[in-house]
């Protein structure tokens, strides 16, 4: 695996990391005062879009929090399943490309 690969893991482990920490702290604030106002929906779906969709549904399971919420049911599944296909797309270019580059095959 290269550099590049690497960095965009770290990334993806980060992102969901801090969006389940996230989930943690709203449930939290919401248990302590029923009717705050803790982390918007907005900020959340934000998170999901850059990366944090699988951190977002792992809180929504762990946490039992957030899933009854339309926007969250039907979105995050579309979200994720979304940023599967774009995942599954550049490492197909990245890996075609490294074969050209170096007229052999990754290792693998």
């Amino acid at each position: 695996m290269t550099k590049d690969l690497y960095i965009v893991l770290i990334y993806i482990i980060f992102i969901n990391a801090v969006t389940l920490i996230m989930f943690y702290v709203d449930k939290q604030e919401h248990k302590r005062h029923h009717h705050a106002h803790g982390i918007s929906s907005h900020t959340f779906l934000t998170f999901a879009i850059l990366g944090g969709s699988i951190g977002e549904i792992l809180g929504m399971i762990i946490f039992r929090h957030k899933r009854h919420h339309k926007e969250f049911k039907v979105l995050l599944p579309i979200i994720l399943t979304a940023q599967i296909i774009i995942a599954l797309l550049v490492l197909r270019m990245y890996f075609s490309t490294e074969v050209v580059d170096n007229g052999t095959l990754p290792p693998a």
